[in-house]
């Protein structure tokens, strides 16, 4: 069976756009990202239901089109979320765009993320995993990232661009991969 595709930042930004919903494509994509990361357990309908400002109504073709695109994305998420590889891409503008618009998109990206962490009742300012904490705190700081009319000039900042994105990705599996140990160890310690 094949993973479902990952629709393009521009396709789910209509997609939110058509559907009057709440937030930005990579912010609503950061929250899934935070959710899938802390094993939360949530049906696709629920999280884009969640993003909607209204309803679609009978016989909107173009509302039910841009549903199922989220749909979509959702789907390809969690394959991302639980493929061997993690190869999770972020829902980002194309490399067409400009580097600043990019970094901005990044940084909502990252707010999106903690603040699915922050519904979730973690605390991102202090967690008592080391590990863990300093994913926060780099998250966090990805979060506010700007880029000042001469860093938009320099051309090594587009390599540091694909670093931090990387970076972010790291972050996410390492997140992942630390609660999950902290379930495992906590169910053995319950039974």
């Amino acid at each position: 069976m094949s993973q479902p595709m990952f629709p393009s930042y521009r396709d789910v930004a209509e997609a939110l756009t058509t559907l009057s919903a709440l937030g930005s494509a990579e912010q609503n994509h950061g929250l899934l990202c935070a959710l899938m990361s802390t094993h939360v357990r949530i049906t696709r309908e629920a999280w884009v239901d969640s993003l909607l400002s209204g309803h679609i109504e009978p016989g909107d073709e173009r509302g039910r089109e841009a549903y199922q695109l989220l749909h979509q994305l959702f789907n390809a998420t969690k394959d991302a979320f639980q493929s061997e590889d993690f190869s999770l891409p972020l829902l980002l503008p194309n490399d067409d765009t400009p580097l600043d618009e990019r970094v901005e998109a990044l940084a909502a990206f990252c707010q999106g993320y903690l603040t699915g962490i922050h519904l979730l009742g973690m605390d991102v300012e202090k967690n008592s995993n080391a590990r863990v904490q300093e994913c926060f705190q780099d998250l966090l700081a990805i979060s506010q990232a700007q880029l000042t009319q001469a860093e938009q000039k320099d051309q090594y900042n587009e390599a540091y661009f694909l670093d931090i994105i990387e970076h972010v990705r790291i972050a996410v599996l390492t997140i992942m991969e630390e609660l999950r140990m902290l379930s495992k160890q906590y169910n053995h310690a319950v039974c």
